[in-house]
């Protein structure tokens, strides 16, 4: 029994019944319409997983391309895309890969920045994903980045408590919990770091653990506006919290999730 293909579907089928959320994707194709003057725009989305923002944008009218280093949340993209002509995704590592060029948006959403998956360091990273999604834009195209933006990350991060934030049955009749362990934000370093693990039933009875641990680089506001200006790219607006209100800068207390409508210069 592969324990790594077991987890892995099952991880993808859960992330995809609880992961529903739509305020974000409406706000996207909001600012696609009042930025881009309603016109259908080639879009590239780099960590597409399982098409949660892709397929409406595609919907929506639009060309995308879609990529992520998943196979189990791609194979829940490409199922999706199915009967649709203006759609396409591949398995590719965004640290590693082209990107490709020429697309006229590119979307960094789904708080990408924050979740990547690498063994480098994870600042340095960053700065990749946004210099990357800068390379792949035309002159003149634009950079949407969706991400977490906290006044105060050691209060949301630094919590020491067990939870379990999914559970359930997945397709393949595999059962199972994630279980969280809290984590720890370092203000010095802006590391967060943590452990979880997979507690799973495959379909014929066998019960397995998964154990995780994990690190993130929370990203101050000032570092991402460095990153945008030394990729050649210009803000031209920002939103606050999925509204029409724009950052402040600084932040103020009451900033959870900064949106940036960025040109390439």
């Amino acid at each position: 029994m592969n324990r790594d293909f077991i987890a892995g579907h099952w991880y993808a089928d859960i992330y995809e019944q609880f992961e529903n959320e739509t305020r974000d994707v409406a706000f996207l194709l909001n600012v696609l319409r009042s930025c881009a003057n309603g016109s259908a725009q080639r879009i590239l989305e780099a960590a597409c997983g399982g098409g949660r923002i892709s397929i409406p944008l595609a919907k929506a009218g639009h060309t995308v391309t879609g990529f992520d280093m998943d196979l189990h949340m791609l194979l829940r993209c490409y199922r999706q895309m199915k009967g649709m002509s203006n759609i396409r995704c591949y398995l590719a590592d965004a640290l590693t890969a082209q990107w490709g060029s020429e697309f006229d948006v590119v979307v960094l959403a789904g708080n990408v920045l924050i979740n990547i998956e690498t063994d480098m360091d994870y600042a340095e990273a960053q700065r990749i994903f946004i210099r990357k999604a800068a390379m792949a834009l035309r002159s003149g195209g634009h950079l949407y980045l969706d991400f977490d933006l906290l006044y105060d990350p050691v209060r949301f991060f630094s919590r020491l408590r067990q939870s379990s934030y999914f559970s359930g049955t997945d397709d393949m009749g595999t059962s199972g919990r994630t279980i969280s362990y809290g984590s720890v934000y370092d203000p010095v370093t802006h590391m967060c770091a943590g452990t979880s693990h997979l507690e799973l039933t495959a379909n014929n009875g066998e019960s397995f653990v998964i154990s995780k641990l994990w690190h993130k680089h929370i990203p101050a506001q000032n570092q991402v506006y460095g990153w945008l200006r030394e990729a050649g790219l210009t803000i031209e607006r920002s939103y606050k919290n999925y509204s029409d209100e724009p950052l402040h800068e600084p932040i103020d207390e009451s900033t959870h999730r900064a949106t940036i409508w960025a040109r390439k210069d």
